[in-house]
């Protein structure tokens, strides 16, 4: 059976979302034909969360650049100690393919996740995946920003069961879950902002983030500064997602840019609708007024408008959760993600296929 090993930046919970779909796709790849691992460039609480999955997994500290060439030589000697046929990147550039075709790697395959680059803000399109055999980008719109190379589209998938889940109880006041890390970009000021409008008009409302990061303390400053702290609470970051929609109505992603974020699949596993801008490859997975909403980005004035709306038809709410978990089922799910990408495999080990 040809090894695969995944690598991560880090293990650190910036990179819970790329862990999740990472765990998933190995769940799903061993059974077609893959020995799957997972290999951090640096240590942290999520290699406990992937070993607990069941999946092999380790932690090795390098920087990912030319320039720290103790942390390279530490990667390479594992790399030699745990051949893998195929190395399947989530993080790093041409430093991290050279050491890994010094280790012996048959095919390497660049996963794209973003258009931009954090946290220096640069677009993708400046990047060069010379030396990759393969790259997969995570959206259209991401793979339209990839320049020199022909990326493969592979959706991120999510597990959902045959029946969908218990729809909201659609009582009290609107619970708008936001999951995510807690970085300029996400913009989650703005469903803060939102909540003070609509408490000024005396629409039940509260907020749930999840997730942390550098903007926390002004999030917390913002919400003490509108007067909405019993409305808005931080519950820093949380590993068990299907407990936190099950207590949500809906999921807003206000962010200015986004990839395919991961949340918005398990928002739609879980049967809740997703808020979200018109951004990236967002538009690609929320089906506007079919799934849940798509709104300008940065425009508070359109999201409180759209808040205040489904505050007040909850069934609303209820039949674009059960749309959602129909397409994230049928489009968008793991076993969907995990054969595709074992194709993929497929075609690298074996080319004359």
């Amino acid at each position: 059976m040809p090894a695969c090993l995944h690598i991560i930046k880090n293990a650190q919970p910036e990179c819970t979302g790329i862990t999740r779909l990472v765990t998933s796709l190995a769940r799903h790849s061993e059974p077609l034909g893959y020995n799957v691992k997972v290999l951090f460039l640096g240590d942290g609480p999520l290699l406990e969360t992937v070993r607990h999955a069941g999946i092999r997994a380790s932690a090795v500290s390098w920087t990912a650049s030319r320039r720290d060439l103790a942390g390279a030589w530490r990667v390479w000697r594992w790399l030699r100690k745990h051949p893998a046929q195929i190395v399947h990147v989530h993080h790093g550039g041409t430093a991290v393919r050279i050491i890994c075709r010094m280790a012996g790697t048959r095919a390497f395959v660049q996963h794209v996740h973003s258009r931009i680059l954090e946290p220096e803000g640069g677009s993708i399109s400046q990047l060069s995946f010379r030396g990759a055999d393969a790259v997969v980008a995570c959206s259209q719109a991401v793979a339209d920003c990839v320049r020199g190379s022909h990326p493969e589209v592979i959706y991120s998938g999510v597990e959902t069961g045959s029946e969908p889940p218990s729809p909201p109880d659609c009582a009290g006041p609107l619970t708008v879950g936001i999951l995510t890390r807690l970085i300029p970009l996400k913009n989650v000021e703005a469903v803060i902002k939102a909540a003070a409008c609509l408490a000024r008009r005396d629409i039940g409302i509260h907020v749930e983030i999840a997730g942390t990061g550098p903007s926390e303390p002004a999030l917390h400053e913002l919400a003490k500064s509108l007067a909405v702290t019993d409305r808005v609470h931080f519950l820093g970051w949380q590993t068990d997602i299907p407990s936190l929609m099950k207590n949500w109505d809906l999921l807003a992603i206000p962010s200015l840019e986004e990839g395919v974020p991961i949340s918005a699949l398990e928002a739609m596993a879980a049967a809740r609708p997703v808020v979200a801008s018109r951004i990236g490859g967002l538009g690609e997975l929320v089906v506007d007024g079919v799934t849940g909403m798509l709104l300008a980005p940065n425009d508070t004035e359109a999201l409180v408008a759209c808040l205040a709306n489904l505050a007040g038809d909850r069934r609303k709410l209820i039949l674009m959760g059960r749309e959602g978990w129909t397409r994230a089922r049928e489009d968008f799910s793991a076993e969907l993600m995990a054969r595709r990408t074992t194709e993929l495999y497929d075609r690298l080990l074996n080319p004359t296929m």
